[in-house]
């Protein structure tokens, strides 16, 4: 709760308002919740952003029920879940996705979160032609974000963000949340783009080190 009510706060700061809604968007019970709190609160539903993430770092043949039935849970079910409530009561808008590169192209030890990166994205361009022209689909796939998953995936390469930034991407700089936020922004606001996926990553997937 306390990120979230951080986030409200920074909403608030800069001239919007908000309201948290807490809820466990791998059931579809949670995701109706938080759908219909927005609808109660604001009168409609403009934009919905899929950004429930969980990266579970597993060798493909170690990784066992439970890991995969959460990591497809949080990652992939979620998405499902949360665009069907919202593509129910939306007149019209924009659904955006937070993929990941790691659904064009996986990383070892994350074979599991991959494939569940990678469907969001097929299902990005699916729901763009089904849901059109009432509502746009879009993705973001960033690379390693400055965020406690970001910071996790640096620790098990045991490298700092300065090593990674030098080692991994092509502009020696690693992706900030505000990056992220300002292309979902741009998604949001242009009205001829629909069933893309947006890379920001500063050029990690192009070096192809990771």
């Amino acid at each position: 709760r306390e990120e979230a009510e951080e986030a409200l706060r920074l909403v608030r700061e800069a001239g919007g308002s908000g309201v948290v809604a807490l809820a466990d968007v791998a059931t579809r019970e949670g995701c109706r919740n938080v759908i219909n709190t927005a609808v109660e609160r604001f009168g409609g539903l403009d934009v919905l952003v899929n950004n429930a993430g969980l990266g579970l770092y597993s060798l493909f043949l170690a990784a066992d029920d439970r890991l995969i039935e959460k990591q497809l849970e949080v990652t992939l079910r979620s998405v499902i879940y949360c665009s069907q409530e919202a593509a129910r009561v939306m007149k019209e808008g924009s659904i955006i996705n937070i993929a990941s590169i790691a659904g064009i192209k996986p990383f070892v030890g994350l074979s599991i979160y991959s494939a569940a990166k990678a469907a969001v994205i097929n299902l990005t361009q699916a729901l763009a032609v089904e849901l059109a022209p009432r509502i746009r689909v879009n993705a973001v796939a960033p690379g390693v974000v400055k965020t406690k998953m970001g910071h996790s995936l640096l620790n098990l390469l045991g490298v700092s963000e300065e090593e990674f930034a030098k080692r991994y991407t092509l502009l020696g700089r690693i992706v900030t949340p505000e990056d992220v936020a300002e292309v979902v922004w741009m998604l949001v606001k242009i009205p001829t783009i629909t069933g893309q996926v947006v890379v920001v990553d500063s050029g990690q997937l192009l070096l192809g080190r990771l």
